[in-house]
């Protein structure tokens, strides 16, 4: 369940039984889950965002050692900035069509994209954790 989701739904029934019906939207759980799917979308999409930076940063370490992996962690860190953009202008459906959608057709760049995506965090870890020493 959505964070934030079953808070709001008491408010509802509350805001129903005291009498305060007369806004079906606040008493329509549908509306409610579209206004939580949407704040947990934004909130995902920057996150994925932040994601990206740091990303971005793992690349940036990389690059004194392993130019060429560098710039394949750089590229990764532009998808997910893209895909953070896309999360904001697509729909909930839409965006789980479409992860299904590569997951069938293309399971290993999923994983591979996962799988890089992994490493570069655990350097950018490894690598902070080095400098505070």
């Amino acid at each position: 369940m959505p964070v934030g989701l079953a808070s709001k739904k008491t408010t509802s029934t509350e805001h129903v039984q005291a009498g305060g019906g007369n806004d079906m939207q606040s008493a329509d759980p549908v509306a409610e889950w579209e206004q939580v799917a949407q704040q947990q979308k934004q909130a995902g999409a920057d996150q994925i965002d932040q994601m990206a930076k740091a990303v971005h940063g793992a690349a940036d370490h990389l690059a004194q050692e392993m130019p060429e992996t560098a710039e394949l962690v750089h590229a990764a860190a532009s998808q997910l900035e893209r895909g953070a953009g896309a999360l904001r202008e697509r729909g909930v459906s839409d965006l789980m069509a479409g992860f299904n959608e590569l997951g069938r057709k293309d399971p290993l760049t999923l994983l591979g994209g996962a799988m890089l995506a992994g490493f570069a965090i655990s350097r950018f870890f490894k690598s902070s954790t080095d400098s505070s020493r």
